[in-house]
């Protein structure tokens, strides 16, 4: 497991601990159900020593003994607390995922879906080139950069963001999607927890979005100059450092 992977396990395994107190204070309140998938998870004895799940298989024990099991990639929700679905970030490790070598062609799917124009993403990936190509940024250009072609246009992401936070990917419609999200710097401080609405979370992440066009291969596309639907994703996809690339890889970096 990635250090992500491991705390978002540790995550669910205190929440069994704060049902099991019927602890009041959390950001969730009390918490009288908790589970995922229609499984319910076992409340965690109060006497537990947090202390021994230093290694991966001591975690993994104590998950299965609690009935908790990891959240496939498939699925936007990660827990379900007093019947809300909650996608899980751990922000205190390598930047969380938040679109995954996605090509042109997944988002035209998610554009059709959500009656979006995708002229107006075209537009914000060549500007991306143009700039990269001219070495003006890198290929990992953060929103943090004044001349990120992200930055200024968080309108125009937000409806793929929302959608690719809380409903699926750019293949498919995820089978269990999120209600809200929940960042995490510490998993047994809840303090360091913070809660955001759909309608929050692009306000809160978009300052610290990466956004990079990777190898189209990471997105699916094998044979690029024979592929029957060139035309859908060549608009986005240029040759540079010996590859095809036009998958669009997007990270949050938290700042707090």
């Amino acid at each position: 497991m990635n250090e992500g992977e491991k705390n978002e396990l540790l995550f669910k395994i205190y929440l069994c601990y704060l049902k099991g107190a019927k602890d009041q204070n959390s950001p969730f309140g009390l918490i009288e159900s908790l589970g995922f998938d229609k499984i319910n998870f076992n409340d965690l004895p109060q006497s537990f020593d947090f202390s021994t799940l230093q290694e991966e298989e001591e975690i993994l024990n104590t998950c299965k003994n609690l009935n908790i099991g990891k959240s496939s990639s498939s699925n936007k929700a990660d827990v379900e607390i007093n019947g809300i679905k909650y996608s899980v970030k751990f922000i205190n490790a390598a930047p969380p995922s938040i679109i995954n070598h996605t090509t042109r062609k997944g988002f035209l799917r998610i554009a059709n879906k959500l009656n979006l124009n995708i002229n107006d993403l075209d537009e914000i990936i060549n500007q991306y080139w143009d700039l990269r190509i001219a070495e003006k940024i890198t290929e990992d250009c953060g929103n943090n950069n004044s001349l990120s072609p992200f930055k200024d246009n968080k309108e125009i992401l937000r409806p793929y963001l929302e959608y690719f936070c809380f409903s699926g990917t750019g293949k498919a419609d995820s089978k269990n999607q999120a209600d809200s999200l929940v960042k995490f710097k510490t998993f047994n401080d809840t303090n360091t927890w913070k809660i955001y609405s759909k309608s929050e979370t692009v306000d809160e992440i978009c300052s610290g979005l990466y956004f990079c066009m990777r190898d189209i291969s990471k997105g699916g596309v094998k044979d690029y100059e024979n592929n029957p639907e060139k035309n859908i994703i060549e608009p986005w996809t240029r040759y540079s450092s010996d590859k095809y690339r036009g998958a669009l890889s997007v990270r949050y970096k938290s700042n707090g």
